[in-house]
């Protein structure tokens, strides 16, 4: 398995949009959806910080998550712009693979 996770800190007058976005059943887990690898998403909200968000994206290989990049990579990369001015802030914490553990 492949985890990949990335941290985003949401303006406020955008979180519904975000949240719809990004949520496990949102724009981009329709996107992902379309890929044979792909598992799941989950949006995790700190409770601490309620504007900061991590989503959780799960997928069965790396392989197949690199082999969904590079054949929706116009798509992935006109969706990201449109999300993109609902953050302040946007980083990729890590990825893990799983396999073999």
């Amino acid at each position: 398995m492949f985890v990949i996770l990335w941290e985003f800190d949401v303006k406020q007058e955008c979180e519904e949009e975000f949240t719809l976005a990004y949520a496990g059943s949102g724009t981009w887990a329709r996107l992902f959806g379309a890929a044979p690898g792909y598992r799941e998403t989950r949006l995790l909200k700190n409770v601490s910080a309620p504007l900061r968000y991590i989503t959780m994206d799960v997928w069965q290989s790396r392989e197949e998550y690199e082999d969904f990049l590079e054949a929706k990579r116009e798509e992935y990369q006109a969706l990201d712009e449109q999300c993109a001015g609902w953050t302040s802030r946007e980083r990729h914490l890590t990825s893990f693979e799983t396999d073999g553990i």
